[in-house]
């Protein structure tokens, strides 16, 4: 991309202070600035370590100088990071290599897998999901979760090696959407190379995550000012997603709940925003069309659901209409699908310790489960197939499917098997998640072409399950594709030509009544998702919370 500061971005690039936050609203360039501002530190780093590499040589004194300082870019959500990367390449140029870019889980699960087996968490190591917990008889010793991953690298973080280890590396490190922090993750955050510079991106106004992650945003960035050194520049409420300043200006004002706001009109009669009405069904046809009509245009498409189960069920009617997508955020499910296509796979070379129905019964649980404390029917059944004649007689077709394709001999026809096992979550008469399992399969049809280059069956094992807990903890960045389907609560950082918001009739957003003074932010948030045009997609009678702005628009 072609980037060239204005203003306020040039003097955070500029800036040598320890601590420097930067405050701005949506699409004001906040992540690409800092990308920018990565750069220029890289730059100086070099140009002192140079200096000390000639004066070493002038002294003729054989000194052990650093290795070349590296940047850390800390972002909450895989989705981020994968947007982070789209942004970053032109601008950071041959310095990329020592950007590293990650999620705050990611970075906790990469210290413990470092560091962790001289200190009490033995390799190998492995994520234990919140649907597999529900399968597990006793979850001591059986991996950690994604709670424990955090305060786990916290304590690893305190041992002077590993301290000392970070610190010679870093010699920044970046937070995107710092306000959303809870205590545990901002104590993290400073013991990362605390000696390092830090710039901390955030806007309160997009602080979603109050509610459940009991989090104040203006208690943060008043925290963040207290710090050694800390600096604070604000960058002036300019949309570069949006040059035109229209969706921006209403979402300010819905933001405020001031519906009748001219903004919010000036939107609707220009086409920027739009709505849609749907009486019956989910909304899908309406939807659908829409995404049909914008990828007509070459558009780029991010289509939001409130909650997961809706976003498996959009994403399942998009794959009945041929509409190749992108399932963003359903870490869990994908990494689940993995493990039950491993299982698969070695059920079929007749290898031990498959236990095929355990695996597909956590993925089904990973894609339908609407509470974290109880199994879903079918991932009982899955378990019990006795109990279901027709899931019984589906999994023994898929059994002997499996075993057929390599009836000439342990890898005879792997080609076939990848097709068993692509197909195998639809042949047993599931349906929800699909795309996650066909997302999972891409990556079970590579570790396929290894085996049969010649990688051992354990080899192969341990590269997939590597993957399984690299998707859990937000590791894996995510596939481009022009169609992409998330929860709304995975929109910030994305963006896209166009938005399509789906809204249910039975939605539940908390105990918040008007004015909603949290559940605001998500209005704002997603209404400046777009580059082009926002379409809200909404049953006959919408939540509170999106009532108004529905009747403004209309």
């Amino acid at each position: 991309m072609t980037y060239e500061a204005q203003g306020a971005q040039q003097d955070v690039i500029d800036s040598t202070a320890p601590v420097l936050v930067v405050l701005g609203g949506a699409g004001t360039g906040k992540t690409t600035t800092a990308v920018a501002a990565a750069r220029r530190h890289l730059d100086r780093a070099d140009e002192k370590l140079a200096l000390r590499r000639q004066a070493a040589q002038r002294s003729g004194r054989r000194t052990r100088l650093p290795a070349p300082e590296r940047v850390l870019f800390l972002s909450f959500s895989r989705t981020a990071v994968a947007q982070i990367l789209d942004r970053s390449s032109g601008v950071i140029g041959p310095l990329a290599p020592r950007l590293e870019i990650a999620t705050f889980h990611g970075f906790a699960w990469r210290i413990i897998t470092s560091f962790g087996q001289h200190h009490g968490y033995p390799a190998p190591q492995t994520v234990l999901s919140e649907a597999q917990r529900l399968f597990e008889a006793s979850t001591t010793g059986s991996g950690l979760t994604y709670d424990d991953l955090l305060p786990v690298a916290n304590r690893l973080l305190a041992l002077e090696k590993v301290r000392d280890h970070y610190s010679s590396r870093y010699g920044l490190v970046i937070c995107d959407e710092f306000q959303d922090t809870d205590d545990q993750e901002w104590q993290f955050l400073q013991r990362i190379a605390p000696a390092a510079r830090r710039i901390l991106l955030g806007d309160a106004n997009q602080c979603i995550y109050a509610g459940f992650k009991k989090i104040d945003a203006d208690a943060r960035i008043a925290t963040a000012m207290l710090l050694s050194g800390a600096e604070k520049i604000p960058l002036p409420p300019i949309s570069w997603r949006d040059p035109s300043g229209t969706l921006p200006a209403a979402a300010e004002a819905a933001l405020r709940r001031d519906f009748a706001h001219p903004a919010i009109r000036t939107a609707a009669d220009g086409g920027r925003i739009s709505v849609t009405d749907y009486t019956s069904g989910h909304g899908h046809a309406e939807v659908i069309d829409l995404v049909r009509a914008a990828r007509k245009n070459g558009h780029t498409v991010a289509i939001f659901t409130h909650t997961n189960q809706a976003t498996f069920s959009l994403s399942d009617a998009l794959r009945v209409e041929g509409m190749v997508h992108e399932l963003v955020g359903l870490t869990e499910a994908y990494g689940e699908a993995l493990a039950a296509q491993l299982a698969l796979l070695k059920f079929a070379l007749d290898l031990p310790g498959s236990n095929v129905l355990r695996a597909l019964a956590i993925y089904v649980q990973a894609t339908e489960q609407k509470k974290r404390t109880a199994r879903v029917p079918l991932a009982n059944q899955m378990l019990a197939p006795a109990t279901n004649s027709v899931l019984r007689n589906a999994l023994k077709r898929l059994a002997r499917d499996l075993r057929d394709a390599v009836e000439g001999g342990e890898h005879s026809d792997l080609t076939r098997l990848a097709e068993v096992i692509t197909n195998a979550y639809s042949t047993v008469g599931a349906s929800r998640g699909q795309e996650t399992w066909l997302q999972a399969a891409r990556q079970t049809r590579f570790a396929l072409t290894k085996l049969a280059d010649g990688a051992s069956i354990a080899a192969v094992e341990q590269e997939m399950l590597r993957a399984r807990d690299d998707a859990l903890v937000g590791t894996v960045t995510a596939r481009r594709a022009p169609i992409q389907v998330m929860n709304l609560h995975q929109t910030k950082g994305r963006e896209a030509d166009v938005t399509i918001l789906l809204l249910g009739s039975d939605e539940y957003h908390g105990s918040e009544r008007e004015p909603f003074p949290t559940g605001s932010k998500l209005l704002y948030v997603v209404m400046t998702r777009a580059r082009k045009t926002a379409h809200l997609v909404v049953p006959d009678l919408a939540h509170p919370l999106w009532r108004p702005l529905v009747a403004a628009l209309r």
